[in-house]
């Protein structure tokens, strides 16, 4: 029987325009309402996701979020930390290198504030576009905090650029951290284990729960860990076709209410038409 169902956000509940459909909204309060745990599962920080947590009225001390690509799970009314992984500026300073080297442009992501490292000339961090819930600053190279927890590093740009020099980008950067494109224009880099199936299992060991009473909901390549980690992994009909792969199941897309339909068809045992 599943307890817990962990949802991506982006072309997952979110339809094209950044909005949860009614449909989706009333299924998952149907869920809750029959005890089943539901939580977001994405990249943004807390702050990021306040909106849709009020929407679908989990913006609770009872209910959870994973956020950070699972690098972080906090109780959603209060902030508590429940578990969080980071990497330290040193790790931060080695990626900026060799992200600078290849003219990437490289921005890590803290608990309160996105810091910029300088920029590549001709190629300027994108990443502020996208992100509008936590302040930018400029890192101070000269007096870096050795202390500062960072949660991710961002390489946002022209996705040409990005397509031009990532196989360029040295082996030990993809045996050392987690590295997933999650945009076609974006790669995120997160310490070493942590990705969103580390978060869900770190939120399903938080709730005493197994794989097998969890299921997952997702599109993207960053969702790839979770399917693979849940005892019921659903994909949705947009989802990219090598994901796709790992699917139990295939949904309708984010336009036409797949999340409220897997939900209905795994929680509810409705049959599909």
């Amino acid at each position: 029987m599943i307890e817990l169902i962990a949802i991506d956000l982006d072309g997952t509940l979110l339809r094209n325009d950044k909005t949860i459909s009614e449909g989706n909204r009333a299924m998952v309060r149907k869920a809750i309402d029959n005890g089943v745990d539901v939580a977001i599962c994405t990249g943004r920080p807390l702050e990021a996701i306040q909106k849709f947590l009020d929407t679908l009225g989990t913006n609770t001390a009872d209910h959870y979020s994973i956020t950070y690509n699972g690098g972080l799970v906090v109780q959603n009314k209060t902030g508590k930390v429940a578990s969080q992984v980071t990497m330290s500026m040193a790790d931060a300073k080695r990626l900026y290198d060799v992200m600078a080297s290849l003219e990437l442009p490289l921005e890590a992501v803290l608990i309160d504030a996105v810091y910029q490292f300088p920029f590549p000339e001709n190629h300027p961090g994108l990443y502020q576009e996208t992100m509008n819930f936590l302040p930018f600053k400029q890192f101070d190279m000269d007096n870096l905090d050795p202390e500062t927890a960072i949660f991710k590093v961002v390489v946002n740009t022209e996705t040409d650029h990005l397509i031009s020099v990532i196989d360029q980008i040295p082996n030990w950067v993809f045996e050392d951290f987690e590295v997933m494109r999650s945009h076609p224009f974006q790669l995120e880099i997160m310490p070493k284990g942590i990705d969103k199936g580390a978060g869900v299992s770190h939120l399903a060991d938080i709730l005493e729960l197994t794989k097998d009473q969890v299921m997952v909901i997702g599109d993207e390549e960053n969702d790839l860990a979770m399917l693979k980690w849940a005892g019921t992994s659903v994909v949705m009909e947009n989802g990219r076709p090598d994901v796709k792969e790992f699917a139990d199941y295939i949904t309708d897309s984010n336009e036409n209410d797949g999340v409220a339909k897997a939900i209905d068809h795994f929680v509810f045992f409705e049959t599909d038409d």
